[in-house]
């Protein structure tokens, strides 16, 4: 995103939404730009969150009601519907969908605003057409009246969160949580995203098992072969761990684990096993006993080099830096950044373009 221009993040706040739901995300993002300001010297905040209201019953318009950073027109380039707090609609009766409401999101969609729809928010988004032959996520205590007043699209309550892009859905119980640190990690980079977790979060993973620091590997998917993948990973650290290996623990075929960790994870499996490793990395560096050389070759990386890479690239800050920030002798943010000079920057993760292994390529004993 530009550094001159903060990203809008607006709120649709209907009849009988979420009021929680509303003010958690507005805290959760403004907690995320006071640490992006820290970080990076900003004079403006990268985020501007805006709440928006019919102006009436079945208005076709609505109305600005809150904004966080008033200046000019707002325009959100991000648009959230929060679920209801309403009784959740009926399989047998049709749901009572703001007309006005429906019509206004579609239109800031038509504009190029990316949709983001939380539990039973979906109806909404799902009254708009713009999800017909999609999956959609949502709580399982709307999945049947939602397929069965939308035949046309797929309802997934096995994902907590599906991102198509331009339309984002999320499901279960709290998952506008989950929802706005992953826009906070698409907006403003995964090391914001973090450091948002652990401020907003008592425990970053509460509700699963947390193996590592930073890393809530999903569990509540219900499917026991993958399951029985993942704690065989987690075994071995995420090291040394190829695709047949991690096959033969869950008792599957290559393919058939491919397509069903993807599913049950969100993660193809060499980018969980990445996930592990850097978890694990992140864990011994705040424990500050362990040089980064003894912490690579634990891992089984050839060289320092090649782990302060890869970990750079997954965490965006060197592991040094991220040692003198996060290990038990870390100093204040504004302290770190006037004596580091270093910003953490977005980054990027690697797809697997081959199934062969979940190694990196750098680890000792990789093929």
């Amino acid at each position: 995103m530009s550094g001159s221009t903060a990203h809008e993040i607006g709120i649709v706040y209907y009849p009988g939404a979420q009021v929680a739901c509303i003010l958690g995300l507005t805290d959760l993002f403004a907690v995320a730009s006071t640490i992006a300001l820290d970080q990076r010297r900003s004079g403006q905040s990268p985020l501007r969150v805006t709440h928006w209201r019919p102006i009436h019953c079945g208005a076709a318009n609505l109305s600005c009601v809150y904004d966080s950073a008033p200046r000019g027109s707002p325009k959100p380039r991000t648009l959230i519907i929060p679920p209801t707090m309403a009784k959740l609609p009926d399989p047998d009766i049709p749901p009572d969908i703001p007309v006005g409401v429906v019509s206004w999101v579609r239109n800031r969609h038509a504009a190029g605003t990316t949709l983001v729809s939380l539990c039973s928010g979906a109806f909404i988004l799902a009254a708009t057409g713009l999800v017909d032959g999609q999956s959609v996520a949502t709580h399982q205590g709307s999945a049947k009246a939602l397929a069965k007043h939308f035949p046309k699209i797929v309802v997934d309550t096995n994902r907590r969160i599906i991102d198509h892009g331009d339309i984002i859905t999320a499901g279960g119980f709290l998952s506008w949580v989950d929802l706005g640190l992953l826009l906070v990690d698409r907006i403003l980079g995964p090391a914001i995203r973090a450091e948002t977790a652990r401020f907003v979060l008592a425990d970053p993973a509460a509700g699963e098992a947390r193996y590592f620091t930073g890393f809530a590997p999903p569990q509540t998917h219900g499917d026991r072969a993958v399951l029985e993948a993942q704690k065989w990973v987690h075994m071995r650290d995420g090291r040394g761990v190829s695709l047949a290996a991690m096959a033969k623990a869950a008792g599957l075929e290559r393919r058939t684990l491919l397509r069903r960790f993807a599913s049950a994870t969100g993660m193809t499996p060499i980018e969980y096993c990445r996930s592990v490793r850097i978890a694990r990395a992140r864990e011994l560096l705040e424990g500050g006993g362990i040089s980064q050389k003894q912490i690579a070759q634990s891992l089984g990386y050839k060289d320092v080099a090649s782990f302060a890479r890869v970990f750079r690239k997954a965490v965006g800050s060197a592991p040094g830096a991220y040692r003198k920030r996060f290990g038990r002798k870390a100093i204040s943010p504004a302290d770190f950044a006037a004596e580091d000079g270093s910003a953490f920057g977005p980054t990027s993760s690697a797809s697997a373009t081959s199934p062969a292994a979940c190694r990196e390529p750098s680890p000792v004993g990789s093929p």
